[in-house]
């Protein structure tokens, strides 16, 4: 058996700083403790017991109450200073995954390097949101002190359709997009690619050529030397 014990903490508004704590019991979440609730509430045949027995022992719901005033109100500030010193804005990519059976398309955005822990991920198709189709993963950490998370659209593209991802989160002031649009598709994106690619090389060897040959012609020695 154990427990987690932590705070919400929304705003330096004392008055809206949750106490929350998640019991558990055989790795199963049993109930939870909310301080805006005011009581525990089971999540499980034992812990409806469970949590119905401790709401009605004055001496737990007076310590609840205390423990929410020292570990939560009265820190509020420093919790507050230590994630203003420590945040980190994420980084995003958008690209297209593999092809499902079912839809045409899935798009992966993925977020990486933020903190804090919470953010925002959101899908527009053409300006308006999207939730059918959309799934992300449990905010994961990077090995450090900093998240990562990932999330999933799978849609049928339409011609002209443009998908746009956003991200907000506390580190930024305004909210950060990445698009992506249907009309070129990932074989064409990779032979856009590679012909620029190949257009740039040719175009640096014609700019050596040139000036090999300009050296030749107006160079006396250099002619001679070759």
């Amino acid at each position: 058996m154990f427990a987690d014990f932590w705070c919400a903490v929304h705003s330096r508004d004392r008055e809206e700083v949750e106490y929350l704590i998640d019991w558990y019991f055989n790795k199963e979440f049993t109930m939870q403790y909310n301080s805006t609730v005011g009581k525990w509430t089971g999540l499980t045949p034992a812990g409806l017991i469970t949590a119905s027995r401790f709401n009605e022992d004055s001496a737990d719901i007076l310590q609840r109450k205390v423990e929410k005033q020292l570990i939560c109100v009265n820190n509020v500030d420093a919790i507050f200073n230590i994630t203003v010193e420590n945040m980190a804005a994420p980084s995003m990519t958008l690209q297209e995954g593999d092809h499902t059976s079912s839809h045409d398309t899935i798009l992966v955005c993925s977020v990486y390097d933020f903190y804090p822990k919470h953010i925002l991920v959101t899908w527009y198709l053409n300006g308006q949101e999207v939730t059918e189709g959309v799934t992300i993963s449990e905010v994961m950490t990077d090995g450090d002190w900093t998240y990562q998370v990932h999330s999933y659209l799978e849609y049928t593209p339409i011609p002209k359709d443009r998908v746009t991802c956003t991200v907000e989160h506390i580190s930024l002031k305004e909210p950060k997009s990445s698009y992506w649009d249907s009309s070129l598709k990932q074989s064409d994106r990779s032979f856009l690619t590679g012909g620029l690619c190949a257009l740039l090389l040719g175009a640096l060897i014609l700019s050596l050529g040139l000036i090999y040959y300009r050296r030749k012609t107006s160079d006396p020695t250099f002619s001679n030397t070759l």
